[in-house]
């Protein structure tokens, strides 16, 4: 399937590099308005929403019998890398080049924390409460990452979350702070700690992992 879509996309990097100056020189001379049709696209049978670099919903659509997608979002979903080379002006979209990773031992909160990057968001102060995002950063793919957490129970995947946004708040005393955990553009859930008080909710992810 990866070779399949690795082909595909690379056809689609052709087609961008193709069509990139007559789209340049017509937007040099004014407005361009098109009329599109927006889809839905299903990765491995789920409903999948490319996002762009700020985290915002980007539009899939078809034009003249074209289907035009965020290459990045939907190469990254199939676990491909992507790159650019902006002194050539070319996308890339390459294979991993790591071997196949087995899933990390799921067994103590270090090995489940090790996952995450840890951020705080930057200008979200709501009054007394920072935003922080809790993205996975290990090696696995999208089936191997639902195996994966499968293999936690769900009090488990809770006591480690809440320690993980407890320990966040530690970093920022005197503040709420809400976690947002997220594997790629897929939202996991969210946990929250205020003082010795901490919560969570991860139905998102027990109904997208099943």
């Amino acid at each position: 399937m990866k070779s399949k879509l690795l082909s595909f996309l690379s056809g689609m990097v052709v087609m961008l590099m193709l069509v990139g100056l007559p789209v340049t020189a017509l937007a040099a001379s004014g407005a361009l308005t098109i009329e599109i049709n927006p889809i839905k696209v299903l990765v491995n049978g789920e409903v999948f929403q490319p996002k762009d670099v700020n985290g915002n919903d980007v539009m899939v659509f078809t034009y003249n019998g074209t289907t035009y997608a965020p290459l990045r979002a939907l190469a990254e979903a199939y676990g491909l890398e992507v790159g650019y080379d902006a002194r050539n002006n070319i996308a890339t979209v390459d294979k991993p080049t790591t071997s196949t990773p087995s899933a990390p031992t799921s067994g103590s909160y270090a090995d489940f924390e090790r996952e995450w990057k840890v951020e705080e968001k930057p200008v979200t102060r709501y009054g007394s409460e920072k935003i922080f995002t809790m993205k996975y950063c290990g090696s696995l793919g999208m089936s191997e990452f639902k195996t994966w957490w499968k293999s936690f129970d769900k009090e488990t995947i809770k006591e480690y979350a809440e320690q993980m946004t407890a320990e966040a708040q530690a970093l920022v005393p005197g503040y709420t702070v809400t976690a947002y955990f997220t594997y790629g553009q897929y939202n996991l859930g969210s946990a929250y700690a205020d003082g010795f008080v901490t919560g969570s909710n991860f139905d998102p992810a027990w109904v997208w992992i099943k």
